[in-house]
């Protein structure tokens, strides 16, 4: 019989074709299945993966215009020229501002940096901007997560005497690649294929740091790894939050500076952990990102760079603004997310929200939505300057940034990956947008949109045991997700709404005889179609949550359907 679609509009789709519950019957050969999913299907690829080491990060001038970046950034060094850093202001933005400034000024640099505002500007270079660095008798402007397609702007900064080089990791859009740039560092320009194609910007920013390391220490071990260890905790930060794909070198930026973390070198992230003992891919997720994102989404984005860059001393005070402003972001969120529910067209298969919301949330607002409805949600907001901003974000299976490829021309300035994208435009072309976007993600059927389901499985299987072969695979994230599991046939008991905003949701069931608990996440939807009674399946995750002091399994629930 054919299983009816979930609450998110999603076909579950095993990775084993059995949805039989009890397979597989044992720990051994559910470990065997997690690493066929994962296409790890010979000894060399398991052990590579499950044991990988810094040792597999390949050399950084295989990039391309690596060389001709580092050459220049080492002349700028030796002239003493002044240099400025341009930045992004979400976490990726930050990190890797910090990564290149703080290495900069281990070399003696003469360096400072900028980040335009979430809030007033869009992503990348401004003219405006430019001019001012120019008139400041700076020779060179290194540009972070940002600045691929800025072609007109760095032309103009070129005309004011500017070097540009650019280190970004954002696609390439046709007409707008900036040829003027001394150096485009950007992992798109080489093969898909290459370890580093889907680095990070801070991951780029980190590659940029190693290779100039080399230039400047030669052959001299504990030097380079003296300058580039304690960014990798930074590099980490930045490649989990911008939820780019956990493959090759990601995953080991992300899996060392995970483990750096336990004992950080930096003062202000040591107290962002500080009730953390072990940091993982949630504890960024959850806890760090939000708090660095919130400084530039309703407050100071350089308050968050200060944390890595400023005086210690200052850093308490830094992480209460930070937190304040977190509270802030949230109450705003839950907000937009109750007002924006009131525009919820039921045959749509591109949400296109549209209020009077803060610009730095947009992106959490349609984020929210995408993975609750199971489409690509645009959430958009007037600027002060009237121009229309906007956050999009797609599930997976679904490419936003090619959609706003096809139509170019709507846009003052759009760009973006296949999940996640944003764009500024006319307010009086929304409706054309509109209609675009509902065209071409008309032609995807929902049945497109798929969750993955590792293996159906009793639950006496999802335990400490599995918890701890779990960790071999972590860090979990986009290209490398946190294996799901399905538990079918529990019978619901009750729905406890959690959370001081009651937007979680706690489940009780039964199944096989056995008791059963999980957790749903800004789920309170849920209860518009679920009651005690219902026999439903879960998808579910796994881990380890430790309260007062006692270890027990945690199951999340990623996804419900009627069985």
């Amino acid at each position: 019989m054919k299983k009816q679609r979930s609450f998110s509009q999603k076909h579950w789709v095993a990775f084993d074709t059995k949805e039989s519950i009890g397979l597989p019957k044992s720990l051994e050969s559910l470990q065997e299945i997690l690493l066929q999913n994962r296409g790890l299907g010979d000894h060399e690829a398991i052990d590579q993966f499950l044991s990988p080491s810094l040792g597999q990060l390949s050399d950084p001038f295989e990039m391309t215009d690596m060389e001709a970046a580092v050459d220049r950034i080492f002349s700028a060094l030796q002239q003493n020229e002044r240099i400025v850093v341009f930045g992004d202001f979400d976490t990726d933005g930050i990190t890797a501002t910090v990564i290149l400034v703080w290495a900069l000024q281990q070399l003696g640099a003469k360096v400072s940096y900028r980040i335009p505002e979430r809030n007033t500007d869009s992503h990348g270079l401004k003219k405006e901007i430019l001019a001012e660095i120019a008139a400041k008798k700076v020779s060179l402007v290194i540009t972070v997560d940002c600045a691929t397609n800025n072609q007109a702007e760095i032309d103009f900064a070129v005309s004011k005497g500017l070097d540009v080089i650019v280190t970004d990791h954002h696609a390439l859009e046709k007409g707008r690649f900036p040829s003027a740039a001394m150096a485009v560092v950007n992992p798109h320009r080489d093969a898909p294929s290459a370890p580093w194609h889907n680095l990070s910007g801070a991951g780029v920013a980190w590659k940029v740091v190693a290779a100039l390391a080399q230039k400047v220490f030669c052959q001299t071990p504990e030097k380079i790894s003296e300058l580039l260890w304690p960014l990798l905790e930074l590099a980490a930060i930045g490649t989990i939050s911008d939820c780019v794909p956990l493959q090759g070198e990601n995953r080991i930026l992300a899996k060392f500076g995970l483990e750096k973390m336990q004992n950080s070198s930096w003062d202000g992230l040591r107290r962002l952990l500080a009730e953390v003992p072990t940091p993982t891919e949630e504890t960024i997720a959850f806890s760090i990102a939000p708090r660095l994102n919130a400084a530039s989404r309703v407050g100071d984005v350089l308050v968050a760079v200060q944390l890595f860059l400023g005086a210690a001393s200052s850093n308490a005070a830094r992480i209460a603004r930070l937190d304040r402003w977190n509270e802030e972001r949230k109450i705003a969120t839950e907000q937009a997310i109750a007002e924006s529910r009131l525009q919820i067209e039921t045959t749509a298969h591109c949400q296109v929200f549209s209020g009077e919301w803060t610009p730095g949330i947009l992106g959490l607002l349609a984020s929210r939505h995408a993975e609750q409805l199971g489409v690509p949600v645009v959430a958009c907001t007037l600027r002060s300057d009237g121009k229309l901003t906007a956050s999009a974000r797609a599930p997976e299976g679904a490419s936003i940034i090619a959609a706003l490829q096809e139509q170019a021309g709507l846009f003052s300035v759009f760009g973006g990956h296949d999940g996640a994208a944003g764009f500024v435009t006319d307010p009086e072309q929304l409706e054309q947008i509109r209609c675009h976007l509902q065209s071409h993600f008309s032609l995807q059927k929902k049945a497109d949109l798929a969750l993955k389901v590792d293996a159906f499985v009793s639950p006496t299987l999802l335990n400490f045991a599995l918890i701890d072969f779990l960790s071999f695979l972590a860090p979990f994230g986009a290209g490398n997700p946190q294996p799901v599991f399905g538990v079918c046939g529990v019978r619901l008991l009750q729905l406890v709404p959690m959370g001081e905003a009651k937007n979680h949701l706690r489940l009780t069931g039964v199944v096989e005889g056995e008791s059963l608990e999980a957790v749903a996440f800004f789920a309170d939807h849920l209860r518009e179609n679920l009651s005690p009674g219902d026999t439903v399946d879960l998808a579910v995750t796994v881990s380890e949550n430790t309260w007062n002091g006692e270890r027990r399994c945690q199951l999340r629930v990623v996804d419900v359907r009627k069985s």
